[in-house]
C-alpha cells in the first residue's frame, strides 16, 4: 500500500512539473498567436492563463485530499490491527477458562491477519 501511496505522490509531482511546462508552452503559444490572429495579447493570454492557474489550484486540492486519505488509511489499518489483537486476546483467554479450544487454524489465521496488518501499516 505505502508503494500505491508513493506512486500516487509521484505522479502528483509529474503532473506538477507538467503544468509547468504546459504553461511556458502556452504563453509562447499565446504569444505566436495574438500576432498572428491580431488579437491583443493581453486580453488572450489572460484568459488562458486564468483557466491554467484554475487548473493547478483543483490539482492542489487533489493532492492535498490524497494526502488526507492516506493518513486516514493508515489511521484504519492501527485500528483494524488492535481490533485483530483484542479478539485474539479474547479468544486466548476463552480457551484458558473454559478449557474449550478454538481450532489452532482459525487462531492461526487471526494472528497472520493481525501481523500482515502490522507490516502494512509500519511501512507506510
Amino acid at each position: 500500500m505505502q508503494t500505491t501511496v508513493e506512486n500516487l505522490e509521484g505522479m502528483f509531482s509529474k503532473a506538477e512539473a507538467d503544468l509547468d511546462v504546459i504553461e511556458k508552452r502556452l504563453k509562447l503559444d499565446l504569444i505566436n498567436r495574438t500576432a498572428e490572429n491580431g488579437f491583443s495579447h493581453e486580453e488572450s493570454s489572460i484568459v488562458m492563463m486564468e483557466r491554467l492557474r484554475a487548473i493547478k489550484d483543483k490539482h492542489t486540492v487533489l493532492r492535498s485530499q490524497m494526502t488526507e486519505i492516506a493518513a486516514a488509511q493508515k489511521v484504519s489499518m492501527f485500528s483494524i490491527q488492535d481490533h485483530l489483537n483484542s479478539i485474539i486476546a479474547l479468544v486466548q483467554h476463552f480457551q484458558r477458562t473454559t478449557g474449550v479450544e478454538v481450532h489452532s487454524v482459525a487462531v492461526q489465521q487471526l494472528e497472520e491477519l493481525s501481523f500482515n496488518t502490522v507490516s502494512e501499516s509500519t511501512t507506510k
